[in-house]
């Protein structure tokens, strides 16, 4: 099946018949589509598509339309480094070597919004970018980058008021045993803020293994982060210039990305298995993809949201985001998202 393109953007081809599956109808034509966030106002949805060879995408889905086209790299991107705030940045990266992971979306001012994208191609880093949504279509314009530090590979990041953010530090890249320290619970990485005054610091007490999703509130003084071998979301407040770990909730669940619901609620997703399990699981073992729902204020699991068993067309689902009466579901792998319908 070959999508069609809108609005004179990039088309992304599907590799596969896009027909439903075990009840879930899909969204072909993204590659390896690990994060998802909802642009407010808009009928659109931002989506990464994951890659640690380069050639990794940022998709717009219309919510109504469910096509999705890439906003980049694409020809209507464009480049315009912001030298003052991002002074450190060596630049753009060179083409073909974008390899998007977790996104995040603050908003600057009416309509317009940065997007945040943990980078693995060429560098570690965080891309930055700037969304204008008042077009017909999202249309990004590359601002700059903010560099990892040594021994950091990223996964998730949302953006604080003032300009700075706060990263899940998932793993060391160069350390070939990361994975199964994190089957064993070791730690393996970190959290770390960011703020174009002070450059990078970690959070107090803030080492885990396998530091995955992350959210705030709007306000930006509460941090909400998945830890994902340890099946658990643990709460952070802002402590003066500094922050508070506090409590945590057992969800069940290797706790991949965290999103916040259309009721203010959490949504927690990730792979209903075990470590070894996502690991050893190949075809025609599929791995569940699963999502809970988490009271932010009191710290408790509410209920089970989604569990979607997985098949040859979709499996190890790592983002759910509520989206109308659906619920849309990345994944790290393949050529395409799910969506199931709320219960």
């Amino acid at each position: 099946m070959l999508l069609v393109g809108v609005l004179g953007l990039a088309t992304v081809p599907a590799r596969a018949a896009c027909d439903p599956a075990g009840g879930a109808e899909f969204i072909c034509g993204v590659t390896n589509a690990e994060d998802i966030v909802r642009v407010p106002d808009t009928q659109w949805v931002l989506v990464s598509g994951m890659s640690d060879t380069g050639q990794g995408h940022l998709y717009a889905i219309d919510r109504k339309a469910k096509m999705p086209v890439s906003v980049y790299p694409a020809e209507s991107a464009k480049e315009r480094q912001d030298k003052k705030t991002y002074a450190s940045c060596p630049g753009p990266l060179p083409r073909g070597t974008f390899g998007a992971h977790g996104i995040d979306l603050p908003p600057k001012s009416a309509g317009k919004y940065s997007l945040l994208a943990v980078n693995h191609g060429g560098r570690e880093s965080i891309e930055v970018f700037d969304v204008d949504t008042t077009g017909k279509a999202p249309a990004l314009t590359w601002v700059g980058c903010v560099v990892l530090p040594a021994g950091a590979s990223g996964n998730s990041v949302v953006g604080l008021p003032g300009g700075g953010f706060v990263m899940t530090n998932f793993k060391d890249p160069s350390d070939k045993d990361a994975f199964g320290k994190m089957t064993a619970g070791k730690i393996t990485g970190n959290v770390l803020e960011w703020t174009p005054k002070g450059g990078w610091k970690p959070l107090p007490n803030s080492e885990m293994s396998g530091a995955n999703g992350i959210v705030a509130s709007s306000d930006g003084k509460t941090l909400y982060v998945a830890g994902w071998p340890g099946k658990n979301v643990t709460r952070w407040e802002r402590s003066g210039d500094s922050w508070k770990k506090g409590e945590s909730v057992t969800t069940g669940i290797l706790t991949d990305n965290l999103r916040w619901a259309a009721d203010g609620s959490l949504i927690a997703a990730g792979q209903d298995a075990n470590m070894p399990g996502v690991f050893q699981c190949q075809p025609p073992c599929y791995v569940t993809s699963a999502a809970v729902q988490i009271d932010p204020k009191t710290m408790k699991m509410t209920k089970r949201l989604v569990t979607y068993p997985g098949n040859a067309s979709f499996s190890g689902g790592t983002t759910i985001l509520d989206v109308g009466n659906e619920y849309w579901i990345g994944t790290y792998r393949g050529d395409r998202m799910a969506r199931v319908p709320m219960k």
